[in-house]
This record gives C-alpha cells, sequence and structure tokens, in this order.
C-alpha cells in the first residue's frame, strides 16, 4: 500500500466459546483519522478494541502498527495507545493529584503539562480528594483529563461519553478534534452522535 498507515487490521476474526464475534474485519488507520466502530449491544465492538489493543488474541487474520506486528500493550519504548475503556483505571485509595502523578512519571509528563490539562477540565479543586470521593461523572472526567495529557499518538477509546453530561460531552469532543489536529489518531466505539469532521464509520 503507498499509504503509512498507524494500524491495519486485516481480514480478522474472532471467536469465543465457539461463537464467531465478529469476521473479516479490515481498518486502516492514518494520522488524524477517527473511526467510529458502531454496532448494536452484543455485535463485538469492544472485542475489537480490545484485539486491536493487543488486551485479545485475535481468531485469524493480522494486526500492523506502524508496519510492524507488535503488541502495543507490551511495546516498551513508547505508548503507542491511550486507552480509555468501562473501567476508569482509578485508584479510589489515592487523591486525584496522586492518580494523575502515578501516569505522568510513566509516561515522563512535565508538570506544567498537567496543570494545563487541570485547568482545562476544571479539576482544580478536586486534586486532595481521595478518588473514592468523585461521582460516575467526575471519575470519567478524571480518566479524560489522563488521556489529555498521555503522549500516545492513537486513542482507543470505548464509549468514553458514558456518564458525562452535555457540557462535559462537548469537552471531550474539543479534546477528540484537537488530538486529530495534532496528527493523532482514534478508534471510538460509541452509540452517541459525537459530531467529528470527515469521521469514518465501521458497523459491525
Amino acid at each position: 500500500m503507498d499509504k503509512n498507515f498507524l494500524v491495519q487490521a486485516q481480514d480478522l476474526s474472532f471467536e469465543r466459546s465457539g461463537r464467531i464475534i465478529f469476521s473479516s474485519i479490515n481498518l486502516y488507520l492514518e494520522e488524524g483519522q477517527i473511526i467510529f466502530i458502531k454496532g448494536k449491544n452484543g455485535s463485538g465492538k469492544t472485542s475489537l478494541l480490545r484485539c486491536l489493543a493487543g488486551f485479545t488474541p485475535i481468531t485469524s487474520g493480522k494486526i500492523l502498527w506502524y508496519d510492524n506486528e507488535v503488541l502495543p500493550t507490551f511495546y516498551s519504548e513508547a505508548p503507542l495507545i491511550a486507552w480509555l475503556g468501562h473501567l476508569d483505571a482509578i485508584k479510589g485509595s489515592l487523591t486525584v493529584k496522586d492518580n494523575l502523578l502515578f501516569f505522568a512519571k510513566i509516561w515522563s509528563v512535565k508538570l506544567n503539562t498537567i496543570n494545563q490539562c487541570i485547568k482545562k477540565l476544571s479539576f482544580e479543586k478536586f486534586m486532595n480528594f481521595p478518588a473514592s470521593w468523585l461521582s460516575a461523572g467526575e471519575k470519567r472526567r478524571l480518566s479524560l483529563l489522563r488521556l489529555s495529557f498521555c503522549p500516545a499518538k492513537v486513542w482507543i477509546l470505548d464509549e468514553p461519553s458514558t456518564f458525562l453530561d452535555s457540557d462535559n460531552r462537548k469537552i471531550l469532543i474539543d479534546m477528540m478534534n484537537a488530538h486529530l489536529k495534532n496528527k493523532g489518531a482514534i478508534v471510538c466505539a460509541t452509540h452517541d452522535n459525537l459530531k467529528i469532521p470527515n469521521a469514518l464509520e465501521l458497523t459491525l
């Protein structure tokens, strides 16, 4: 192929307990591109995302990251993906600040960058709260805050607007658009109508 794709999924199929979840899936992701994964509950949207990320092995087909057969979840040189799934990956016993600093240290992100993200999502007053005190919507916003400073080029998002009100849904859309303008790319499973210019759709 002439184009330099970040991700290529070629003729993927996935079975679980003898049941075909999806088959013959082809997906090609470029810089600045978003692909929405659509489908009914149980159609395999989350399974496809987990296969792309390397969390779940595919039954057949091939997945290439930067033209190589690597598993992004085990790539040690740099984070290839930012994952946001149904679980928020938040430690309730830690403060909000400590949750953020944990990932900032792993990703070698400067404190100034984190502070800018905190301000953008209006999270200053929560910093010293135990994360367990946060509501479901606040935990999702904290996950978005963490996502906003992750250096990974590819975001894989599974129903990212869950628990968000209309104002925070707009913040999510703004974040996604900014990431795409910075040559990032997104694969997003959603039931919502997140309006992103030039988005592609794959229906399972």
